[in-house]
């Protein structure tokens, strides 16, 4: 199925966080290789370093950009087919769609800058194919995870009630997936887990887990256990995602 308005909504709010998260480290790699350059007192070394500064954003930014379009069609739950995979490759081809021209400073001058200004055009073409080419493989790993878990799970989807040997752990009394996991409660861990390093690790590795049909229980338990020394989120989740709250009171003792 083609990509819906809210998903492609999301897609944009995805692109514009990781621009807020990456701005500062991108401008901080900027200072630093023009200021190594700068120090050569060698114009050509300049220009070559502002090359190098917009190809390293644009790698930097976008496969992190790309990484987190991954994660949200597993998150999405989407199941991936021929016009799904199309629109996902195009989204990818828009992220690397600028200018081929770079914008020096009015004192950088002279013949290096047209020579530096050919070798990015060529450089950020070759650069986009790669990162294009890296997200549709990626996309297609997860296809054929996807495809092979269901595989693996045809016919054994049950209403299960978690059990483990600190208790009995379970959503709104029962859960209906092939892994007791829900796309839901996926969705809500991950909004619970932004802004904590440990729980997003957790959390992706819950997900990655789910998407390929492995055993997530385990991974579950691991963010639950991460999730309840988080004392500030605690009211949180109380108040917004009760049903998680309930998850984890049953789960860790």
């Amino acid at each position: 199925m083609p990509l819906n308005a809210e998903f492609k909504k999301h897609l944009h709010s995805l692109m514009v966080e990781v621009y807020e998260k990456t701005i500062d480290e991108i401008e901080q790699h900027k200072r630093e290789i023009l200021y190594k350059a700068r120090s050569t007192h060698n114009a050509a070394a300049t220009t070559i370093a502002y090359k190098d500064a917009a190809l390293y954003s644009m790698k930097f930014r976008l496969s992190r950009t790309i990484e987190k379009y991954i994660e949200s069609v597993v998150i999405w739950d989407y199941s991936i087919d021929t016009a799904f995979e199309a629109d996902m490759i195009k989204e990818f081809w828009s992220l690397t769609a600028g200018p081929n021209q770079l914008q020096f400073p009015p004192a950088i001058k002279g013949h290096q800058v047209q020579a530096v200004q050919g070798a990015y055009a060529r450089e950020r073409q070759r650069l986009a194919a790669q990162l294009v080419r890296e997200g549709t493989n990626r996309l297609r790993e997860l296809k054929m995870k996807t495809i092979q878990a269901k595989r693996t799970a045809g016919g054994n989807t049950t209403n299960n009630i978690f059990n483990g040997s600190v208790g009995n752990a379970y959503i709104n009394s029962t859960v209906q997936t092939t892994n007791n996991i829900t796309t839901q409660l996926l969705h809500d861990i991950d909004r619970i887990s932004e802004g904590n390093s440990e729980l997003q690790t957790a959390a992706l590795e819950l997900r990655n887990a789910h998407a390929r049909g492995a055993n997530s229980v385990d991974k579950l338990q691991k963010w639950a256990t991460l999730m309840n020394t988080a004392g500030d989120l605690a009211e949180k989740i109380h108040q917004q995602y009760p049903h998680v709250a309930s998850l984890i009171s049953r789960w860790i003792k």
